[in-house]
């Protein structure tokens, strides 16, 4: 008699309303793939690999696209995690480096080197300011390395540079950082529609994608047009961006959920996939 009495028990607290409703609430928690982390040299004595998971976890985060500064980083995080991390790769050793990489031939030793073993899927994220960038030695040598390696080009760029780079090598795929930035919803839709091996992750673009309490009305048009080439980016470029990491990925969620759901779980997590080859684990 009083196992029945605990079992009913147990089935008036499972099927609650409130009950109910957590399930609900838990179940509209959409994970994540993050496209654009970074694990640099002035987060690894706050943070271990095993608190950024944990980080992840928190923010129902299931995999990563992480590059570091130096490579090391990106390192830790995928020896840590292999099964949640694509590794990217930056020619950087220091911060420095970032202004004048594309032509600085002590780099491209280092690069190759970094590069050897093959783990790296991604080269970048990578900045390119303009169009002339691209017009050096070392950078023919990078483009050549990464077309050889089958990398995916992850730049901060303007749509003019995404437009050399196909120039260069139409056969590139590339994940557009923050999709340019500050280019508006029309410039990146005349991107995609060009450039059909061109995906763009919208870390920073929060603000630009809500127009006040509802989407703007050119970018909704946009994420649903080309639904299957978004991607979802935290950009954790300063140690600061680790302490408000889950609110960076709930930004993100508050312009998901007001859109269709097939296009908000491709943008959340399919295209990433499918670009990066790594399924999502199961959302922790």
């Amino acid at each position: 008699m009083k196992a029945l009495i605990v079992l009913v028990a147990l089935l008036i607290a499972v099927y609650s309303p409130l009950s109910v409703q957590a399930n609900e609430d838990r179940a509209a928690v959409i994970p994540i793939f993050d496209t654009h982390m970074h694990y640099s040299q002035g987060a690894w004595d706050i943070y271990s690999p095993g608190d950024i998971v944990e980080k992840m976890d928190k923010a129902n985060v299931g995999s990563a696209l992480v590059s570091s500064t130096p490579d090391e980083g990106t390192a830790m995080i995928f020896d840590f995690a292999p099964d949640r991390i694509v590794a990217g790769f930056r020619p950087y050793k220091v911060r420095g480096d970032m202004a004048r990489w594309f032509e600085n031939p002590d780099l491209i030793a280092y690069s190759k080197a970094r590069l050897a073993p093959r783990r790296h899927r991604v080269f970048g994220e990578i900045i390119l300011y303009m169009p002339e960038n691209l017009e050096t030695a070392e950078m023919k040598e990078y483009l050549n390395v990464a077309a050889k390696q089958d990398l995916i080009l992850h730049p901060h760029s303007s749509a003019a540079v995404v437009e050399a780079l196909f120039k260069k090598q139409p056969k590139l795929k590339i994940l557009w950082a923050h999709a340019g930035f500050s280019e508006p919803a029309p410039v990146v839709a005349q991107m995609l529609d060009k450039y059909p091996n061109l995906w763009a992750e919208l870390s920073y673009r929060a603000d630009d994608i809500m127009a006040g309490e509802d989407l703007d009305p050119e970018w909704k048009d946009l994420l649903i047009r080309h639904s299957g080439r978004f991607t979802i980016g935290s950009d954790t470029w300063q140690s600061s961006r680790w302490s408000a990491y889950k609110g960076l990925i709930e930004e993100h969620r508050d312009w998901l959920k007001k859109l269709p759901s097939d296009v908000a779980k491709k943008i959340a997590y399919r295209n990433a996939e499918l670009l990066l080859k790594k399924m999502l684990p199961a959302a922790q």
